[in-house]
């Protein structure tokens, strides 16, 4: 079935004629002389489409269509007209119509008119569940966690996201700073405007200055066309710019005016750009001594750092590592298709113990490859990947460390235990990063960003 039509003319004639040959080019089609009875067709069923003549006994044309329109936004209305009255048809498509066709017309001509409506709805669907999909993505709902520190950040959400100021989002890598971004927008005014995402993590300053402001053609070797940078392709709506402490000092001040000013131009253009969008920025480093290194300008941090949500590592927060075990369980259960397994008592302990580097991300990651292998519903030690089958004896060993002392400094213990685990991944894999990354189930730039924390070099 192409779709489902409701024809309405008082001319019989045209009536049957348009219901018949629709029906044999494979359309459902019901047709009805009156306004008034094609109204209560409307009210019990679905009609993709409706075909009405503009002057109808009862209700007109504008009339009907308002009332079709009141009670269904997607059906979509085609008004037919004698080329006379081609004005009223413009006046209803202004009142919401989706296009008209003038009689006499052939039955081609307005299967293509159909056809093209069908079309126009499946998009406009397919628009209105992809929304629908993205902004559940980023609902409250989905931020996991009944720590302080979490319900904390919660409720900095639900007082922010409507106002219009700049939030700087700090926090390790995997903690959830896109999720947070994304909740700040999705749950703001503008939420029905564009949410750009860019990181600026290893772009050099051309290629970044280019994504940001966008370009002019012949502005550089390659600029064969105008390019729109993410801040013109964010206007009405948020972006989030991921990373912001990689951007290139002598860049700064560019993003500082857009910030001040909402004004640039094109990397190569003379033409001003006005734009009209909120910034949301993250950072997985403390800005604040980037500024006293001189690696970052102070004026900007501060224009940055209007609102700041710090958003705890992982291991600060293990009374959160249930529910989100729990959640991606439920998530990768039903993408993987398979029943929800029990986990053992062992296998959550570990999970408990362990420190996560790679924080939520990483745990996201261990419970998709221990639903792959995990065998007689239940979530061992052997479903676990293999960095956290040999952590099982190396915390053994920390524990029992920890027995010899009566009182500890977390903080130092942490770092220790990093450092630690560092060397023995560094004894594994011989040295090499990439493998040793890839041993503690972390990525590559973590790993050195750790390093370097814990002045580890070899």
């Amino acid at each position: 079935m192409r779709g489902r039509v409701l024809i309405v003319d008082d001319e019989k004639l045209m009536r049957v004629s348009l219901e018949n040959q629709l029906k044999k080019e494979g359309f459902f089609v019901k047709a009805m002389k009156t306004a008034g009875d094609a109204l209560k067709y409307v009210r019990n069923e679905d009609f993709d489409i409706v075909v009405s003549d503009m002057r109808l006994p009862g209700l007109d044309g504008i009339e009907f269509l308002k009332e079709i329109k009141s009670i269904s936004q997607k059906t979509i209305v085609i008004i037919m007209t004698a080329y006379g009255t081609v004005e009223s048809a413009v006046t209803a498509m202004r009142e919401g119509a989706f296009d008209y066709i003038c009689k006499p017309f052939s039955t081609d001509e307005l299967i293509i008119k159909l056809e093209r409506a069908l079309a126009y709805q499946k998009a406009t669907s397919e628009v209105t569940r992809l929304r629908s999909e993205i902004q559940e993505l980023y609902g409250q709902d989905n931020i996991i966690g009944k720590s302080k520190s979490m319900m904390k950040i919660l409720e900095t959400i639900k007082t922010i996201s409507d106002r219009e100021t700049t939030v700087l989002i700090q926090g390790e890598s995997g903690t959830g700073k896109e999720l947070i971004a994304g909740a700040l927008h999705y749950n703001s005014s503008r939420k029905e405007g564009p949410f750009v995402e860019l990181s600026c993590a290893a772009l050099n300053k051309e290629i970044l200055e280019s994504e940001l402001f966008g370009h002019e053609k012949g502005a550089f070797t390659g600029a064969i066309r105008n390019k729109k940078g993410k801040f013109e392709l964010s206007d009405g709506g948020s972006m989030f710019l991921d990373d912001v402490d990689d951007i290139p000092i002598e860049m700064q001040v560019k993003l500082l005016r857009v910030l001040q000013e909402r004004e640039y131009e094109r990397v190569g253009g003379e033409e001003t750009i006005s734009v009209d969008v909120r910034l949301i920025c993250a950072t997985k480093v403390d800005l604040a001594i980037l500024v006293k290194q001189g690696k970052f300008r102070e004026d900007l941090y501060y224009r940055l750092n209007v609102v700041a949500i710090n958003l705890p590592a992982l291991r600060e927060r293990k009374e959160d590592i249930p529910l989100l075990i729990n959640y991606f369980i439920k998530k990768y259960s039903k993408r993987l298709k398979v029943s929800m397994p029990d986990i053992s008592q062992n296998t959550l302990e570990i999970l408990m113990k362990y420190h996560w580097p790679g924080n939520v991300r990483e745990l996201e990651n261990v419970v998709e490859h221990a639903l792959v292998f995990t065998s007689n519903n239940k979530i061992t030690v052997q479903s676990l990947p293999e960095n956290l089958k040999k952590f099982e004896s190396v915390s053994d060993k920390i524990h029992l460390d920890l027995q010899e002392k009566d009182k500890i400094d977390f903080q130092d213990e942490v770092a220790e235990f990093e450092r630690n685990l560092i060397k023995w991944a560094y004894k594994k894999a011989n040295g090499n990063q990439i493998n040793m990354a890839e041993i503690l189930g972390i990525p590559r730039t973590t790993l050195r960003n750790k390093m370097i924390r814990l002045n580890l070099s070899w």
